[in-house]
This record gives structure tokens, C-alpha cells and sequence, in this order.
């Protein structure tokens, strides 16, 4: 039951992340980037990309593998190429210096999205490693009520 509670909590925080990131690109993304050149305002439409990129990418991911703990998939179905996570060259990229002249705000929801996916991508390879070696890492998905994960 743990590892299902930590995948409720981790889609909980992707989900906020993602109201917030929402609301600020609804209510506020268009007053800041009055306020920016043209190479910063481009700059700041890359990284809307990579934000929301980031994000979906993110609780696709742990749709899928909520999906295996609840029985609902298998773990080959899990680990299939179209269901890995995704986007590595794009969402993994850190783009915190480049970004250090833009709103505060948006900096914030870009750190905390770069944070939230380089999780995503180390539990992703670690499913992985245990699926493909599972008598050195233990089995995936994990027993129900075992703790782990």
C-alpha cells in the first residue's frame, strides 16, 4: 500500500504543479512578458514548452505505473517504448542560468518542474533496472503493503 500511497502523493504534486503553472501562464505570463525583449520573450515560449512538456510527460508517467500497481497493466506493457517517460532531451535540460532575468515566478515553476521529471526519470530507470534484474534489485512492482518504492 506504501508504493501506492507515494505515486498518489508524487500525481498530487504533479497535478498542483500543474494548476499553478496554469494559473500562472493564464493570469500573470502575459503582464511579466510585456516587460521582456523579443529574444527573452522567445526564450520564455521555449521554456513554456519545457514546463508543460515536463509536467505531462511526468503524470503520464505515473498514470501508467499507478496503473501496474492497481493490476491494470502488466510491467512489460509498462515498460514499453511509447509508455517510458519521454522527452529526455527537452525536459532535462537545466536551464536555470539562462532563465535567471526572467520573473521569479516562472523561475520557480521551472525549477520545481526540472526537480519533480529528474525524479520521474531516476525512478523510471530504476522499474527498469529491477524488471530487467530482478534478483539484484528486487521484483517490480513491488508486493501491496510491503513498503517498498
Amino acid at each position: 500500500m506504501a508504493s501506492i500511497e507515494f505515486y498518489d502523493r508524487t500525481m498530487s504534486e504533479t497535478m498542483g504543479l500543474l494548476v499553478e503553472a496554469r494559473r500562472y501562464l493564464s493570469d500573470r505570463a502575459e503582464t511579466d512578458n510585456r516587460r521582456l525583449t523579443i529574444d527573452q520573450g522567445l526564450m520564455t515560449s521555449v521554456e513554456t514548452m519545457r514546463l508543460v512538456s515536463r509536467l505531462t510527460e511526468a503524470l503520464a508517467w505515473l498514470l501508467t505505473h499507478r496503473a501496474v500497481l492497481m493490476g491494470e497493466l502488466s510491467v512489460d506493457e509498462a515498460l514499453a517504448p511509447e509508455r517510458r517517460l519521454g522527452g529526455h532531451d527537452l525536459c532535462s535540460r537545466d536551464t536555470t542560468e539562462e532563465m535567471r532575468h526572467m520573473p521569479t515566478d516562472f523561475q520557480h515553476l521551472l525549477a520545481r518542474s526540472l526537480e519533480l521529471y529528474e525524479r520521474i526519470a531516476h525512478l523510471d530507470a530504476q522499474i527498469s533496472d529491477r524488471a530487467h534484474n530482478p534478483e539484484g534489485a528486487g521484483s517490480w512492482p513491488p508486493e501491496r503493503g510491503s513498503g517498498r518504492g
